[in-house]
């Protein structure tokens, strides 16, 4: 008899200690799904059809983000332009003016007078441009151009400067991979590759340190320039007048 009550005693704690500690109850919480229900799951047909129609409702989507763009302010995307021909002249600038090692892409033009650094002012133009040139077709994958993301809340003109931006570094880097792999194989060498060699390594070190660089100053350029259109009061584009400020 005394065996039998300390064992419904220790039944009785254990029972106890499983309530007050739900985790180590070997019960599985109702939300949790069965191996038999993943199975279920699992062997449900997919739909190549629908599924089909998806991706192409999808990509058409995409496409139309770039062949009927909406924009609003038809002198937007000039505006976004000269942000980022002048921040690459601010880098420059900053450059020459601080003895820094230059990058790649400033190099003096030699047609041009040597009149102070009017020879590094073609290469800072161009090189904008190209950053330009990167910009605008993130700028349309982003809706950037449309009306509330430059009219609406800093929050939202932010949040596309900040899609077009990833989708133009994007390119950039396409650009810059290309560019490099070009010239290597100018030279009857294979795309590069770190750890080829130590100049290869400097090479591609070099290119990205100059990838990061151009992200960061044309991203703090256009993202103020947003905030500062977000916020200025601007008269929309009328198309029965020429004139916005009639």
């Amino acid at each position: 008899m005394r065996a039998s009550k300390d064992d419904e005693t220790a039944v009785r704690d254990v029972s106890k200690r499983r309530r007050a500690h739900p985790l180590d109850d070997e019960t599985a919480p109702s939300t949790a799904s069965t191996p038999a229900d993943r199975d279920v799951a699992d062997d449900e047909p997919v739909n190549l059809v629908e599924e089909f129609k998806r991706g192409m409702d999808f990509g058409n989507s995409m496409k139309e983000r770039f062949t009927t763009a909406r924009i609003d302010d038809r002198g937007l995307p000039i505006a976004d332009a000269l942000v980022c021909v002048t921040a690459s002249m601010f880098v420059a600038t900053m450059v020459l003016a601080l003895g820094i090692p230059r990058p790649s892409w400033l190099v003096p033009a030699p047609w041009v007078p040597r009149w102070r650094s009017l020879p590094f002012l073609v290469p800072a133009v161009s090189h904008g441009t190209k950053l330009a040139a990167c910009w605008i077709p993130g700028a349309l994958a982003a809706k950037a151009y449309e009306s509330e993301a430059y009219d609406g809340s800093v929050e939202e003109a932010v949040s596309r400067t900040v899609k077009g931006g990833c989708f133009a570094i994007g390119i950039l880097i396409l650009i810059t991979q290309f560019s490099l792999t070009v010239q290597f194989a100018a030279k009857g060498m294979p795309p590069p590759q770190l750890g080829d060699s130590y100049e290869t390594d400097l090479i591609l070190n070099g290119a990205a340190s100059e990838l990061i660089a151009d992200s960061f100053f044309e991203a703090v350029a256009l993202i103020g320039w947003r905030i500062v259109r977000c916020k200025t009061d601007i008269p929309p584009d009328d198309p029965s007048n020429t004139r916005w400020y009639d």
